[in-house]
């Protein structure tokens, strides 16, 4: 029983954890028909405000006899706004690099929800954004210098990959052209949205992602990018630097790639600074390392010879002068000696 409920306890950590709401297209009743919106919505909640859209192998074996067209709405509470970060891509492209499947997001018109549907007063006005398609990877995104028209530092310029709704709502497109899939070909996409606020610098539950907004702690560091700056706070500026020109990729050099160059180049100059060292002390010998100020060291100026071996063993066996002195002293001492006791009293 205790084992039971300790593995209940874990899953149920596990869930709190993750804090995010997953809706799988085919299974939770994303797309809604065309004249309505369906609503995912975003609690106020900080465990609960943020969402994962994506498929699970639903466009695996697209037939392409119609055209897909879904269209969903996800809004805030408590007058959050919303991130739209698009983490994974896989749509096709014809010969021509126009997008046959494609995501766009617009801003979202006031609605009235009725069973999880938006009915809408009035057509939206503001018109969708660019197509994306093609591959794409979220921390490997881009951005569209051109289109960017932020005086904010490069850090906080907005991902193409990305939408932004300050009022909290944002309508997305998800489009598939009636063509067959080819058997090299695969479609797939995971979308998360998040809730954030404003603020200048951390506040409580809420920490700083760029741009003066704040999403919930937890989903820092979780392997999803919930901001959509180019910065990256939220994933420890794991970016990598691509990017973009009339919306085909062009890759330049990466973070990663600059920092193994930097870290190579230094390898490389330490090795020929430590072979350029013993080739000097090789060719120079140890007067290269003693060398020093001569006026701090006068007796260095002038290199002694070294002795040879032979005069060396000359002098090692011949006797110091004081041992000759002391020599002579001893045997002056013994011509001073008194005379013998049997001198002076020979026996009888």
């Amino acid at each position: 029983m205790s084992s039971l409920t300790h593995a209940l306890l874990v899953v149920l950590c596990l869930g709190r954890t993750m804090a995010y709401i997953e809706k799988i297209l085919e299974n939770d009743s994303v797309c809604s028909m065309n004249f309505f919106s369906t609503n995912l919505n975003l609690s106020g909640r900080e465990d609960q405000s943020a969402m994962v859209v994506k498929d699970n192998q639903y466009f695996q074996k697209w037939s392409g006899k119609h055209e897909f067209n879904c269209k969903f709405t996800v809004t805030s509470s408590l007058g959050l706004g919303v991130f739209a970060v698009i983490q994974h891509l896989s749509f096709r492209r014809n010969a021509q690099g126009q997008c046959i499947d494609y995501i766009q997001f617009r801003h979202a018109d006031k609605t009235i929800s009725v069973l999880d549907l938006n009915i809408k007063f009035k057509p939206a006005s503001d018109s969708w954004s660019e197509k994306i398609c093609g591959k794409l990877n979220a921390f490997e995104a881009n951005v569209d210098n051109e289109s960017y028209q932020g005086s904010d530092g490069n850090d906080d310029k907005e991902i193409k990959n990305s939408f932004i709704d300050h009022k909290g709502m944002i309508e997305v497109k998800i489009f598939l052209g009636n063509k067959t899939l080819e058997s090299s070909e695969e479609l797939k996409f995971e979308i998360v949205f998040t809730a954030f606020q404003e603020c200048k610098y951390d506040n409580g539950h809420w920490k700083s992602c760029g741009r003066k907004t704040c999403i919930f702690k937890d989903f820092f560091n979780d392997g999803k990018l919930n901001c959509p700056y180019k910065s990256c706070k939220d994933e420890n500026g794991c970016r990598q630097d691509i990017s973009v020109l009339n919306s085909n990729y062009m890759s330049t050099t990466t973070l990663g790639t600059k920092v193994v160059a930097a870290t190579v180049a230094c390898l490389v100059t330490m090795i020929l600074v430590f072979i350029a060292f013993l080739w000097i002390f090789r060719h120079c010998g140890p007067a290269f390392c003693c060398m020093g100020n001569p006026n701090s060291h006068p007796h260095s100026s002038e290199m002694q010879p070294v002795p040879r071996l032979d005069t060396m063993g000359v002098v090692a066996t011949a006797p110091p002068d004081f041992m000759v002195a002391s020599g002579t002293e001893v045997r002056t001492a013994d011509k001073d000696l008194p005379p013998s006791y049997e001198s002076l009293f020979p026996s009888k």
